[in-house]
């Protein structure tokens, strides 16, 4: 199985945790490389790994998993993923300022 991870090495990577990856996959926002018929394992990719920081920068800038998925499902360009992230981090910096959140 080379260039494979069991889903606890890829956690280790993507610095989440086990638990997430699961509600990831529940959610269709991360389905593991393949899952072994027998023992059910669970094995990813290091190509997985840039969809996974994309998940997590788009929640970490206030994004609903929902909204995360919507954004994902456009397949943005990483040109696009910044401009959405620049426009989010100033929406966030202004509520900030006005003292809300």
């Amino acid at each position: 199985m080379h260039n494979k991870l069991k889903i606890g090495e890829f956690s280790i990577l993507g610095h989440v945790s086990v638990r997430m990856l699961r509600h990831y996959e529940k959610l269709g926002l991360l389905e593991p490389a393949e899952i072994d018929t027998f023992t059910s394992y669970r094995y990813y990719t290091l190509d997985q790994l840039p969809r996974l920081n994309r998940i997590i920068a788009l929640k970490e800038l206030g994004f609903s998993l929902e909204q995360v998925g919507d954004i994902l499902s456009r397949n943005p360009t990483a040109e696009e993923m910044r401009a959405l992230l620049n426009e989010r981090r100033a929406m966030r910096a202004a509520e900030i300022e006005q003292g809300g959140r």
